[in-house]
């Protein structure tokens, strides 16, 4: 073999940029053309031949479609057979309805043809063989699923195989997937069952998915997606419900009423308020009615502090039973998109915040009777009364998954007069580990600040005005990039913020399409109603103050890539560091440049850790760094430190507060508690040293539950035996899988909503014990 320094000294290529069909740069690599010669079976002889012509050919910002014409040319005039082999390899790319960019194989037409059809493998042979000779000639840029598969089905048409043709066809999705999606369900949302409403979820999301990536997003920006370098969360909603999530401000319902259409043309139409119950079925009708419209989740932050006036006078029982029926009205509404109920949260305080005790208090009939401070006293039996019923649980003794429900801790309530309260929050902790808590007492939190329980984060840091930064709004989008990638492709240090240059030219541009698709959606095709009426003089939803956030996935994996250790490595950490801060950085040029409100989050990334790790396990065998095996891989979530780490406690917190600040679009952290950590007390000395000592903004403590069907027993820990009656086969695990507690699945097999990489990190996660 030549040697490649050699060769770059002569070609000067240390200077040359390849463009990628994603558009971004990378060094050109003499490596890395004879290895990808080689993968093919190319000879090790002619593939340096290869690598040297195109080295003599190479120019500043070539593509990799000018490159791959060169080595197809050159193979053409050498061997025929190579050339197919490298066309159909590098050339003939399909985008597939996985989201995946993959070489295209004849072979695999055979065989869905087989699958699908019950056609011999000789016919299924000589129809993949008629296609492939079409697409040779159409000369196409990209391929997509779709496209191949019509073009099967005309060779079906042309055989005269008309009743093949019928099982073959698409009907928005292939037959085949819609019978699979009927019989075997999903795996994409923890949240959602098998039931009829999922299966048109999906048929429906993959039209809309496939709309998106080819009718709305550009094709570098498409293929970024599918080819793993970024991921666009949401796909399936871009074109029509492009807005993500929303904190709401009950005083405006109670205020103005409710029209759960959004204009009371095709609803009854409810006036304001003038009973706790009245308002505790309009809190769960805002949600439902406005789930509608988003494409996340909702919140509803400072519940107890805008219920409190309703509670006025009331006797604790009635308030109890108010609060109750919140609760179960939010559990049981199976009537969010797919048949899940909402994806609701609920903030709650254990005193009035000093910033609302001399605002004014609406209350009964929407009109004001004082201000926020003359109602301490029902302000805390409302949080009484919320924490006591999810310590109760269900019928059965099971938690009550949603809302999550999530604890301000102030200065105001850390005194001595609140410990009874908060112990209380601590014993729903210690029982079903379903509470968050927020710590108000860093710098950076300031006076009002808000998390969704998938940890999406407002705070009164834009204008300073904690109504406008904080209420009747959200994270309208966030796009997650691919950090190991990054570091499996940067030579040194200084190139993985080249990289970071190219991953989020790719994220701005991808969300500001977005946020053009969500005007039109309010403002000229009027398709989302409840978010645009009005509320006074100003619409319900406030675009303008949302936000567009920065999210990503590995940086241990990305730090391992790079120097060899992860962020339990002191010198590995601060480049991590480093690498958050120019993320920030460029929010905050990208601030300034367009007068929007960008931020970075730490992505909840249910299935995209799976899906990056996945993809990088192909595309990248030799160098992947991932948790997991080839079957069930995963990267570690956004920035924190692995789930199976020897660290302290105390250790990983130190670790992961120093990126709390950093990531202000949204971050959690994970206490993941062990069988007998379920001393309340433990907890609260824990969050007492969290509160007063570290820049943690949001946590929970996350305890992993089994509950026996046939007996209702709940037991502590992933166990697969009921230690009461003995059963083995119907036994559910809880845990909480990114940011929200959801059923795992059957104890004895595959079954349940969690996708194969988040089951494996589930049972990799070290748990701490007292």
């Amino acid at each position: 073999m030549k040697d490649p320094e050699t060769i770059s000294d002569t070609y000067n290529l240390n200077e040359i940029y390849v463009i990628k069909n994603d558009g971004i740069k990378e060094k050109f690599s003499y490596e890395k053309l004879i290895k990808s010669c080689i993968m093919i079976n190319i000879p090790l002889g002619l593939a340096e031949r290869i690598a040297h012509k195109v080295s003599k050919e190479a120019h500043e910002d070539i593509t990799t479609k000018e490159i791959k014409n060169i080595i197809y040319n050159f193979l053409k005039k050498e061997n025929k057979n190579l050339a197919d082999k490298y066309y159909n390899y590098n050339s003939l790319r399909v985008r597939t309805a996985r989201d995946t960019i993959e070489p295209f194989d004849k072979e695999k037409i055979a065989k869905t043809l087989v699958q699908e059809t019950q056609t011999t493998p000789k016919l299924a042979n000589k129809i993949a063989n008629d296609v492939y000779k079409e697409l040779k000639k159409l000369e196409l840029d990209y391929l997509t699923a779709p496209i191949i598969r019509e073009m099967v089905n005309t060779k079906l048409t042309e055989n005269g195989l008309e009743s093949l043709r019928r099982k073959y066809t698409r009907l928005g999705m292939p037959v085949y997937n819609i019978t699979n999606l009927i019989e075997s369900g999903n795996k994409d949302n923890a949240n959602m069952m098998n039931n009829p409403e999922t299966i048109h979820k999906y048929v429906a999301d993959e039209s809309l998915k496939q709309y998106a990536l080819l009718n709305i997003l550009p094709h570098n920006l498409a293929d970024a997606h599918m080819n793993g370098t970024v991921h666009i969360h949401d796909l399936e909603f871009f074109a029509g419900r492009p807005i993500n999530c929303l904190q709401h401000d009950l005083r405006q319902f109670i205020r103005y009423g409710l029209k759960v259409d959004g204009t009371g043309d095709h609803t009854s139409v409810a006036g304001a308020p003038n009973h706790i119950e009245t308002l505790m079925n309009h809190s769960g009708e805002i949600m439902l009615a406005a789930q509608q419209n988003m494409s996340g989740g909702q919140a509803m932050s400072l519940w107890n502090v805008f219920v409190a006036p309703f509670a006025a006078g009331l006797p604790y029982e009635k308030i109890k039973q108010a609060v109750e029926m919140l609760i179960f009205n939010l559990n049981m509404a199976y009537a969010a998109r797919g048949g899940q109920v909402p994806f609701t949260s609920i903030g709650l305080e254990f005193t009035v915040p000093d910033f609302l005790k001399d605002e004014p208090a609406y209350g009964p009939g929407g009109k004001v009777v004082g201000v926020y401070g003359d109602f301490e006293k029902e302000v805390r039996l409302l949080q009484k009364a919320f924490t006591e019923a999810l310590i109760k649980g269900d019928s059965e003794g099971k938690p009550h998954l949603f809302p999550n429900t999530i604890y301000y801790l102030r200065k105001e309530c850390l005194t001595p007069e609140f410990t009874e309260d908060i112990d209380r929050v601590h014993y729903l902790s210690a029982k079903f580990g379903t509470a968050y808590f927020i710590n108000m007492l860093p710098d950076y939190m300031g006076n009002m600040a808000n998390y969704m329980g998938c940890r999406t984060r407002l705070s009164d840091n834009w204008t300073g005005d904690w109504e406008k930064d904080c209420l009747r709004t959200g994270n309208l989008a966030y796009v997650t990039m691919n950090l190991p990638r990054i570091g499996y492709n940067a030579r040194d240090e200084r190139e993985i913020f080249d990289y970071l240059d190219d991953y989020m030219k790719i994220v701005e541009d991808v969300l500001l399409l977005r946020r053009e698709r969500a005007l039109k959606c309010l403002n000229d095709y009027k398709i989302l109603p409840f978010l645009t009426q009005k509320m006074g003089e100003d619409p319900y939803y406030m675009v303008d103050n949302s936000t567009l956030s920065f999210g990503f996935v590995g940086l241990n994996e990305m730090l391992q890539a790079q120097t060899g250790a992860g962020l339990e490595d002191p010198s590995s950490n601060q480049l991590g560091l480093d690498v958050i801060k120019y993320i920030n950085e460029r929010a905050d040029e990208l601030k300034a440049e367009t007068g929007l409100r960008w931020g970075v989050i730490q992505t909840p990334a249910e299935s995209t850790a799976y899906r990056f790790a996945t993809m990088d396990r192909e595309k990248y065998p030799d160098q992947v760094i991932c948790n997991g095996d080839s079957d069930a891989s995963y990267y570690t979530n956004s920035s924190h430190v692995p789930v199976d780490t020897n660290m302290s406690l105390p250790e990983k917190i130190k670790i992961e507060s120093e990126y709390h600040p950093l990531t202000q679009g949204g971050h959690i952290f994970h206490a993941f508690m062990g069988e007998s950590y379920s001393d309340p007390d433990s907890l609260m000395s824990l969050t007492q040293k969290i509160t007063r000592k570290t820049d943690i903004g949001f946590w929970a403590y996350s305890s992993a539950l089994s509950f026996c069907i046939n007996c209702k027993t709940l037991m502590k820990g992933l166990q697969t035996t009921c230690s009461h009656c003995g059963e083995t086969k119907n036994v559910e695990w809880y845990d909480r899988i990114t940011g929200y507690v959801q059923q795992v699945g059957h104890a004895d097999s595959a079954s349940g909503g969690w996708n194969k990489g988040k089951k494996q990190e589930l049972l990799d996660r070290k748990r701490w014990e007292q």
